[in-house]
């Protein structure tokens, strides 16, 4: 929508705007020169404003992740997905409200078995994993760029690893 309200040629602009008895080419060519760092500019904003539309045009959703690292790390072939993490489901062991402590006993060691609280639950696994093909090599710096992206479009309490498979 309005997209052809951002598209502005400058030096036909400066031409249609020079009355007819000003129209050498000296003189056009001259105004082009004064012209030209508003062409630099509007330049600048039109590269700003595709890179701001397509932020805003991906989402945290799988889907939306795996086109950004797609489209940044392996164009082509596209082969870089998201698996969902591991989850540890608590034990049920009595109602809170019955207030009873709980002992259960290795038998075999006679020691009590820890359970998992909902603090260590939280901390176990990781929300998702990002699955790169084994062919696509990255370097360091693409890591960290790559680790950078997710960060941008993840949700904040999300956790992830990155692992090559």
């Amino acid at each position: 929508m309005y997209e052809n309200i951002f598209n502005i040629d400058f030096y036909r602009l400066v031409a249609q705007m020079l009355p007819l008895r000003r129209r050498r080419a000296q003189f056009m060519h001259w105004l082009f020169c004064l012209v030209e760092p508003i062409v630099q500019l509007h330049q600048q904003f039109m590269q700003f404003r595709d890179r701001t539309n397509y932020k805003l045009a991906h989402t945290p959703q799988v889907f939306s992740i795996e086109n950004v690292l797609n489209d940044a790390f392996d164009r082509v072939q596209r082969r870089i997905f998201i698996e969902d993490g591991e989850f540890t489901f608590p034990v049920y062991f009595y109602d809170r409200t019955e207030n009873k402590p709980v002992f259960f006993f290795d038998r075999a060691d006679n020691e009590p078995v820890r359970f998992y609280d909902r603090k260590a639950l939280g901390q176990l696994g990781v929300d998702f994993t990002i699955v790169l093909p084994n062919g696509l090599v990255i370097s360091d710096a693409e890591m960290i760029r790559l680790q950078a992206l997710v960060d941008f479009y993840k949700l904040p309490d999300k956790t992830y690893t990155v692992t090559y498979g």
